[in-house]
């Protein structure tokens, strides 16, 4: 029994400046979560200001992991639930 082979992968190559390369790569990743929003809202806030909001329960810990992922721990994410099946969320600058 013959063992089945990968077909073979055919490269297009193209040679461009260094500027050019470097301006590709700063592109990647250019997709924008669709927590973005959160992260230039919190951007603007001011001293002890506090964002809130209405989440499912997912949408919190997606909201969580945004935060931590781009912000580190300049911001604080609270919940608490809300009414129904919905959460209201905090976020602050922590004390």
């Amino acid at each position: 029994m013959a063992a089945k082979t990968r077909t073979d992968t055919t490269f297009t190559f193209e040679v461009v400046s260094e500027k050019d390369a470097a301006s590709r790569r700063s592109r990647r990743g250019q997709r924008r979560s669709k927590y973005s929003a959160i992260g230039d809202q919190v951007s603007g806030l001011k001293g002890s200001s506090v964002l809130t909001f209405q989440a499912s329960k997912n949408e919190v810990q997606g909201i969580r992991n945004y935060m931590r992922r781009n912000f580190d721990d300049a911001y604080k994410v609270y919940s608490r639930r809300g009414d129904g099946e919905m959460f209201e969320v905090h976020i602050a600058k922590p004390s």
